[in-house]
Formats: C-alpha cells, sequence, structure tokens
C-alpha cells in the first residue's frame, strides 16, 4: 500500500492475487499460526473420531434394523413380538443416532466457531500489519480485551440469519412438492422452481456475506451484527463474481480431500493403523484448506476495504475541488 499515489484509484486486486495472499500470510507469523494450524488439526481429527467411533455405527444399526424390517414385513416368518421387538430396536437406534448427531453438531457449532474466531483474529491481525511477532497468548489477550463479544455476538446473528434462510427454503420446497400433488397451472410451477433455483443459488453468497460479516466484525470492533452484515453487504457490491469464485475454490478443494480420503480408505480396510494414519492425514488436509480460506476471506475483504476507501477519498476529492466553483 504506497502512499503518495494520485486521486485516480488503482484497479482492483486480480482473484489470483488474493489467492497469493491467502497463502502466503502464514508466512508472516509463523509461530502464530502453527498454533492456529495445529488447534485446526486437533478440532478436525476430534470430529473425524466421533464420526467413526459414535455416528456411522449407529448410522449402520439404524440401516441394518430397516433392512430386517422390510425383509421380514409382511412374511409369515416372524411373529407380532418379534416384529415389535423389530421395531423397538429401530426406535432405539434411531434416538441413539439422533442424541450423537445432535452432540457431533453442538461441538461444531461451538468448538469450531471457536477455532474459527481464533484463526480470524490471527489472520486480521497479522494482514493489518499490527503484529509481526505475536504470541498466541498476547492474542487471546487481546481478543478478549477488545473484540470478542461482538465477534460472538456477530456470529449468533448470522447463524440465525442463516437458519431463517434454510426454513424459508425448505418452506417454499415443501409449497412446490404440495403444488405438484394437487396439479396446479403448470406456468405458476414453472416459476416456482426457477424462483426455487435462483434462492438455492444465492445461498452460496449468502452464506459468504455471513462469514465476510464476521471478518468485519473482527478487524472493525465497533461493528458488530446487523452492522456487521451491512457493512459486508456494502463492500461485496461490484465483488460478487470474485466472492463466488472464492466460496467454489474452497467447495472443490474440500471435495478433493474428502474423495481423496474415502478412496484411501476403500484400500486400507483391515487395517486399523493405516486408518487412523489416513484419517489424521486428512484432518491435516483439511485444516490446511481450512486455513487457507481463513486467510483469503481477510485478503479479500481488506482488498474491497482499500477499493471501498480509495473510492470514498475520490469522491471527497471531486467534491472539494467544486466547491469554489458551487460557490462562484
Amino acid at each position: 500500500m504506497a502512499a503518495g499515489k494520485s486521486s485516480t484509484p488503482s484497479p482492483p486486486t486480480s482473484f489470483f492475487k488474493i489467492l497469493k495472499d491467502g497463502v502466503l500470510l502464514p508466512a508472516r507469523n509463523r509461530s502464530l499460526f502453527m498454533v492456529v494450524f495445529a488447534l485446526a488439526v486437533a478440532y478436525t481429527s476430534l470430529l473425524l473420531l466421533i464420526n467413526d467411533l459414535a455416528i456411522k455405527p449407529r448410522a449402520n444399526d439404524v440401516l441394518r434394523d430397516v433392512m430386517a424390517f422390510r425383509v421380514t414385513n409382511g412374511t409369515e416368518a416372524i411373529t407380532p413380538d418379534e416384529r415389535d421387538q423389530l421395531l423397538q430396536s429401530l426406535g432405539k437406534d434411531t434416538w441413539r443416532l439422533v442424541w450423537a448427531s445432535a452432540a457431533y453438531l453442538l461441538l461444531d457449532v461451538t468448538v469450531g466457531n471457536a477455532v474459527w474466531i481464533v484463526a480470524l483474529f490471527a489472520a486480521v491481525a497479522t494482514f493489518s500489519g499490527e503484529t509481526s511477532s505475536c504470541s498466541f497468548a498476547a492474542l487471546l489477550g487481546k481478543a478478549r480485551a477488545q473484540q470478542l463479544k461482538g465477534t460472538v455476538l456477530t456470529v449468533a446473528f448470522v447463524y440465525g440469519l442463516q437458519v431463517a434462510y434454510f426454513v424459508l427454503l425448505l418452506s417454499a420446497m415443501a409449497a412446490l412438492l404440495v403444488h405438484l400433488f394437487v396439479k396446479g397451472p403448470t406456468g405458476l410451477l414453472l416459476l416456482g422452481f426457477l424462483l426455487l433455483f435462483a434462492a438455492a443459488v444465492f445461498l452460496v453468497y449468502f452464506v459468504f456475506l455471513c462469514a465476510l460479516s464476521v471478518v468485519v466484525a473482527v478487524a472493525e470492533p465497533e461493528r458488530h451484527g446487523a452492522g456487521a452484515v451491512g457493512r459486508a453487504w456494502r463492500l461485496l457490491r461490484g465483488r460478487k463474481r470474485r466472492a463466488v469464485l472464492l466460496v467454489a475454490m474452497v467447495g472443490a478443494l474440500n471435495f478433493a480431500c474428502y474423495r481423496a480420503h474415502a478412496l484411501a480408505r476403500t484400500r486400507a480396510v483391515g487395517s486399523t493403523a493405516l486408518g487412523m494414519l489416513l484419517g489424521f492425514v486428512y484432518a491435516v488436509a483439511v485444516a490446511g484448506v481450512e486455513l487457507f480460506a481463513v486467510c483469503a476471506m481477510t485478503a479479500f475483504y481488506y482488498e474491497c476495504k482499500e477499493s471501498n476507501d480509495a473510492a470514498t477519498t475520490k469522491e471527497f476529492v471531486k467534491l472539494a475541488s467544486e466547491e469554489p466553483l458551487i460557490g462562484a
């Protein structure tokens, strides 16, 4: 950010420059980001462990009960008592799966967001130049003293917005299904499908907007909640294509990691040690992608902010230069 430029703002930073900043940002403070990366790896490993030990076995139990009930239902080879026993087993296994899934989701919402917020604080502090050698303890102390409350409020606010959006989307889908059953006018049905498709596409942009709002809350402590969302909305004007590209890039990386892990797990059936090693490698890869996403989004925020500030400065200069003419 060189000083002394002309009043004409520089062209917007390219998308590849944002990706480059996202990759290279941790190198500015390796010790800090090593701690953040270790936290992300530990959290991802914990999620994988819970999924393998609690979610998958219960899901397999439910599937086995359903298959057994389908095979025996309607046949004379099973007594009513045995059928009742199957139904009881299905209900018990289903509740176990529901409770395990709820605990998994609660862990993801609480611990996952805590790790994400810590990574954002590290990325914002490093990118803004506030610290080049800040320790992890100093970063946490600064977060608790200045910005943590507003950031947590913003996370809760955007979660509420996302839940409301999902509910509206599901309600629209249910209304379309009902419309299909009653066989309403084809034109209205087609219009409904188009609107639903547009809402599903906008969901990608909306999720990115919510994530950028949290970055705003970290970088600008005076803004939180609805103020952070409004600020993020203004920053994204004219930059929606780059936002969608960034979401697509991160999604593609996560999908590639998942497919590689799934393929490797099929080759490691029967080997517990190899399965654990592959799980750890997968956790490292996913944590790396998530850390890159945080750094790239931080770089995206600062690029948007600098462009907006340059445009605002140019407008002020233009108005100031016109004042004598107006007075004359």
